[in-house]
């Protein structure tokens, strides 16, 4: 292959090559008893217009597996095959429904989180393939479900495999190499993208071996494989990172047909072919921005365009989704997790159609003439194809979600589900509701470590009331991946730990719950009505305390962070935006939140604020506390007597006393700062001539609070140019004790790394200020966006797990990546001696390790080819 004409910022094809040599026909056809692979075909279009679905159906049986199931099952030869989250994999007579034979993973409770479902290949569906999340690619017999083959691949597997006509089978792993395999399982040929294309040698996973570059990963350096591939006729289409590749199976070596790398290659979270080969990819770039775009591979030319009515930004009502879409013809179904426009089509015409409102993850099947789907509150929905109708749903016991698709064979219906149950629905069928919650919340794996304690967890989006975002946590090289998982949600705030768990909220409004330890999938709750809402959770006392904000209004809830039971919800209004990470206090037990008023457009939900606009007058900006045990308010404060505003506002806790600044815009005042006892929201002092001045939180520290932003607070006496800076008040009268040298913007937060003051400027400068005077000691310029930094001193955190080590008066910069998102709006974390991060839109979470723990820790899939 000539790699050097491949084009990464376009598409280049090379004259086809000859049909490789035809392997004896190994895949029977298809018929009504069997479903051999996920979405039904290699296209993964999942359209079976042979399939027929008869209602009303009827529970046939619930099948108690070993974890949540993220998988779809596959059915043939009278046999129905399935692998949960903990890679076990089940097979059950179809008729009968009894166990034939069960294998659990021998890599025990770090292989967790699977989502590669199975496939049968082989005559009459000899031989069952899975990849798992230790790195093994299974290929078992499917009569008795002994080993034919394990192929250590030497990172995860995050993609279901596909098989052709012709038998051959294919896979990819997570690091994007790309195995071709006879249905036995015995490698044909295998291709590697990131030596192939990004030529690095290195070990990818290794964000030390980056570093040794020179320079911080960028969009260009994605590689990770997260969504499924797929395969038209002889050619493989890979989502490996941001770009798309084709490559065709020419028998014995692939060849490179192309691969789409557009600048700032976005995000792919989920994707499908035709049956004329065209991609239909959901991508995601920034801000809820992505669509639907159909690509074309033709020739020397790659052909796109936008499915009409798939736009999303952050200018408008619609929400992304974050999974392939099902194709029949010219006629789209695509499923996401909006409240209203869960199912919805696209036709020719360009419009959209909701179908059915339930908020989904999973991808639609198209069974003959009906609709089928699972949602995100534990139903499997029938509809008709026609949209003329009445639809038809099964609701599980235990309100889990579903998040994969499910298979039509022989007359039944069969799907997984998170709460660890199979179920297989059937006309007549008769058999009772499961009525054992298997309790899959539970953590089977302790955090351990020297900092597993309370004391380091990283509990608040902050890092602690003072807002100071730093925490040392002993952080020391070297540094060593220990999980990493599929993830489907957008986000701009940073996850939070607690009793041993993670806890992700998404601008869609789906909470996570995750083992510390593993990454293993605790829970998983999905709010209606939440949109494009970038708030933060906070951990406290075995309680996560949230605030989601829609366009119809918000909610403050608190929930049991074991479970996600909700305990209790109060209303609240306004804009989450960009300014509105923070999430509530509690101290004493009272909750205070900030927020305001007022309401807001579509148009104009996640207003700016780079500018010195002025807030309408309805937007009052108010300080609310509620009782901790059950929600119910204690006392208000409006500060509307001193102007508008109330989402740009911050607040922070320091000594038993509570602190509020609220930016204001144009007008009299910039602003108001006020200290409030907690008890009684009695005001301390006030001052309205500092203030925060917009995008910023408030911190503090020593007895001093630190107000940065956005905006300018003055101008040049000799220039008459405006002017940033930063404020510091006296936390005990609120007067200015200094204010900064001049800084391009301060955003995010003014963080405290000891005697240190860090701030940092969108697409310019990062500054460290003498905390004691304002002065600037020295700054940095990495072209980071808005990025969201955190601290554990000795090291900054970044996006992608850029790790700066602070040292003189400079900072060098000693770990960075693997890459995993196409922007840097939001940095790593550090809690429990752990460092976690969760791409902004890149579709994965991750966990490093540090120092000695690093050294002895062994991934669960080291031993990369052993077994091959």
């Amino acid at each position: 292959m000539n790699h050097a004409m491949i084009l990464l910022l376009g598409v280049l094809a090379v004259p086809a090559a000859p049909l490789f040599p035809q392997a004896s026909s190994t895949l029977s056809p298809m018929g009504g008893g069997e479903w051999r692979q996920f979405q039904f075909d290699p296209e993964h279009s999942g359209n079976a217009p042979d399939r027929k679905v008869s209602l009303p159906l009827g529970l046939a049986g619930a099948l108690p597996l070993t974890d949540a199931v993220f998988t779809s099952p596959v059915a043939a030869g009278g046999r129905l095959f399935v692998v949960d989250g903990s890679a076990g994999a089940f097979c059950f007579d179809a008729s009968t429904l009894k166990l034939l034979w069960k294998r659990v993973s021998p890599y025990g409770l770090l292989d967790c989180n699977n989502v590669s479902s199975p496939l049968l290949a082989g005559e009459k569906g000899k031989f069952l393939h899975f990849g798992t999340m230790a790195g093994s690619y299974w290929v078992l017999a499917a009569a008795d479900g002994k080993v034919v083959r394990e192929i250590r691949c030497g990172e995860p597997i995050l993609s279901s495999p596909v098989a052709g006509k012709d038998g051959r089978v294919y896979f990819a792993t997570a690091g994007s190499r790309i195995y071709a395999l006879d249905p036995a399982g015995r490698i044909a040929w295998k291709w590697d993208f990131v030596k192939e294309i990004l030529h690095f040698e290195g070990n990818r996973w290794s964000g030390e071996d980056w570093a040794k570059r020179g320079r911080r990963v960028g969009w260009k350096d994605q590689f990770v494989c997260s969504r499924n591939l797929l395969l038209h006729q002889r050619t493989l289409v890979v989502p490996a990172g941001g770009s798309v590749v084709w490559l065709r199976d020419e028998g014995n070596a692939p060849h490179l047909l192309g691969v789409y790398a557009p600048k700032e290659s976005p995000s792919t979270l989920g994707i499908c072919l035709d049956s004329r080969g065209r991609a239909y990819r959901q991508w995601y770039r920034r801000d809820n921005t992505g669509s639907l775009e159909v690509l074309t591979l033709k020739g020397r030319k790659l052909e796109r365009r936008v499915v009409k009515g798939t736009r999303s930004s952050y200018r408008g009502r619609r929400s992304m989704g974050f999974s392939a879409p099902a194709v029949r013809g010219d006629r789209i179904f695509r499923c996401r997790p909006e409240e209203g426009f869960g199912l919805c089509t696209y036709g020719s015409g360009g419009e959209e159609i909701p179908l059915d409102p339930s908020m989904a993850l999973a991808p639609p099947v198209l069974a003959g003439d009906r609709i089928l789907f699972g949602d995100l509150r534990g139903r499997l929905h029938v509809l008709p194809l026609s949209g003329k109708g009445k639809a038809w749903t099964f609701a599980t016991p235990f309100g889990k979600a579903v998040t994969a698709p499910p298979v039509v064979f022989g007359g039944k219906v069969a799907f997984g589900c998170e709460d660890g149950y199979l179920y297989i629905l059937a006309p007549g069928g008769r058999a009772p509701m499961p009525g054992e919650d298997l309790h899959l919340e539970r953590i089977r794996s302790p955090l351990i470590g020297r900092r597993a304690g309370p004391r380091w967890d990283w509990f608040t989006h902050y890092g602690d009331y003072a807002n100071t975002n730093c925490e040392a946590q002993g952080l020391e090289a070297p540094f060593a991946l220990k999980w990493i998982r599929r993830f489907s949600g957008t986000v701009k705030q940073l996850p939070v730990c607690g009793g041993g768990r993670m806890y992700t909220h998404s601008a869609e409004g789906i909470v996570t719950a995750l083992e510390q330890e593993t990454g293993r999938l605790l829970w998983r709750r999905a709010f209606p009505g939440v949109h494009v809402s970038y708030t933060a959770p906070l951990y406290r006392e075995g309680r996560l305390y949230l605030p989601q904000a829609g366009l119809e209004g918000g909610r403050l809830r608190c929930l049991d962070a074991a479970t996600g039971r909700t305990l209790w919800e109060v209303p609240f209004s306004g804009s989450p935006s960009w300014n509105r990470q923070q999430p509530p206090i509690v101290h004493k037990g009272l909750v205070f939140y900030i927020f305001s008023s007022g309401r807001y457009t579509p148009e104009g939900w996640l207003f700016e604020h780079q500018s010195t606009f002025g807030f309408p007058r309805d937007q009052r900006p108010l300080l609310q506390a509620w009782s901790a045990r059950d929600g119910k308010p204690v006392w208000a404060l409006d500060f509307s007597p001193y102007g508008a505003g109330g989402d740009d506002a911050g607040m922070c806790l320091m000594e038993g006393v509570l602190y509020y600044s609220c930016y204001f815009g144009k007008g009299p005042n910039p602003g108001v700062t006020a200290a409030v006892e907690p008890r009684t929201g009695r005001v301390l002092w006030l001052n309205t001539r500092h203030a925060l001045h917009a995008g910023c939180a408030l911190s503090g520290a020593g007895g001093r609070l630190f107000l940065g932003g956005y905006n300018p607070v003055e101008r040049d006496p000799k220039t008459g140019k405006p002017i940033n800076r930063i404020w510091c008040l006296d936390a005990g009268t609120g007067g200015l004790v200094w204010k900064s040298e001049p800084v391009v913007t301060a955003t995010q937060v003014v963080a405290v790394l000891g005697d240190m003051l860090f701030v940092h400027a969108q697409y310019r400068e990062s500054y460290f200020l003498d905390r004691t005077t304002g002065r600037i000691l020295f700054t940095t310029n990495n072209g980071y966006r808005c990025t969201r930094f955190t601290a554990s001193p000795p090291f900054l955190l970044g996006a992608n797990m850029d790790l700066y080590q602070l040292g003189g008066k400079g900072l060098s910069l000693v770990s960075t990546g693997p890459a995993l998102d196409v922007l840097l709006c939001v940095g790593a974390t550090a809690s429990n001696g752990r460092i976690f991060f969760t791409a902004n839109g890149g579709g994965l979470q991750c966990s490093l390790a540090a120092g000695e723990e690093a050294k002895s820790a062994r991934s669960p899939w080291a031993g990369m080819g052993k077994k091959e």
